[in-house]
């Protein structure tokens, strides 16, 4: 089981860092990044899949052929909606990134897992204990504090945790294909609309090496890489595991904000912090109770 972890812990681990590899290419626009970016991982992805899973597209075709028609087609349309919301969730969190703050990337993911167990409420009527309603209340209010002298900041962490937990609500309706086709397909989808006639992210090509070489680098390991070990550490690890893993990404992006780039909090904001903290603990409370008595299990 060791691996697994160290696996899941690695794939945030790695996520955690992504902004200070895109510091490197602040010069240049968010619509040029995530156009090549997103060039890089389709190609990356359609060797992974056409190479190494071939007869997962074989099972997963012969699948969705066994649906009726408007099962088929509600399937290709969730499909293809999660890559048009990947590819909103890329372009605001670059944007936030090299035009904003790190620390408002960050405070998009600490709320995105609460944001995901709303939309999980009100989309798929997933049931919520009261406990974590009170944690949604104070997650609420930590919103409101953040926004105080800062509304634009706001609005756009809750744009990127609105589009990532729309995009795993999608998703999970999405059961019993290979993840790594569906991504693949769905990068696939993100690429074909950054090519549609009205799109103009990139005004000019860069014939800059420094950005291919960078760009190869968010591709391979930034972008494939830690989703591979993702999928990885979920073939044993459950979803709550996961979940609490993952706060390991915003963790890092934080104390990369403070100590890299000197970014600053108002006491405001540093209140907000504070309250969303206690949120996180009481609304993950039923998945620590199942993780300690998971560990009991295997340690008695």
């Amino acid at each position: 089981m060791i691996k697994y972890y160290a696996a899941a812990i690695a794939a945030f681990v790695i996520w955690g860092f992504f902004p200070m590899v895109l510091r490197v290419l602040q010069g240049y626009t968010a619509g040029e990044i995530l156009y090549y970016r997103i060039l890089f991982s389709a190609v990356i992805l359609a060797f992974i899949v056409l190479g190494f899973k071939r007869k997962d597209v074989r099972k997963d075709w012969l699948y969705l052929k066994s649906f009726s028609k408007t099962k088929r087609r509600e399937v290709i349309l969730l499909t293809l909606t999660g890559g048009a919301l990947l590819t909103v969730n890329w372009l605001t969190f670059i944007y936030i990134v090299n035009n904003i703050n790190i620390k408002t990337a960050s405070f998009s993911y600490l709320i995105c897992p609460v944001i995901t167990a709303i939309l999980g409420f009100v989309l798929i009527k997933e049931r919520l204990t009261a406990l974590q309603w009170v944690a949604v209340a104070l997650c609420a209010l930590s919103c409101m504090l953040m926004g105080i002298n800062a509304a634009l900041e706001l609005g756009y962490s809750l744009l990127t945790a609105f589009t990532y937990a729309l995009y795993l609500i999608t998703q999970r309706r999405n059961q019993g294909f290979d993840r790594m086709v569906m991504l693949g397909i769905q990068v696939l989808f993100s690429f074909l609309i950054l090519n549609l006639p009205y799109m103009h992210l990139v005004q000019t090509v860069p014939v800059d090496e420094k950005f291919y070489f960078i760009i190869l680098v968010i591709g391979v390991f930034f972008t494939v890489l830690p989703l591979f070990l993702n999928l990885f550490a979920l073939n044993k690890i459950n979803s709550a595991t996961i979940g609490i893993l993952m706060y390991l990404n915003p963790i890092i992006n934080f104390a990369i904000a403070f100590i890299v780039f000197k970014e600053t909090v108002t006491a405001i904001q540093v209140v907000g912090y504070f309250i969303i903290v206690v949120a996180l603990v009481i609304f993950n409370y039923p998945n620590f109770v199942k993780i300690k008595a998971v560990v009991s299990q295997k340690t008695s």
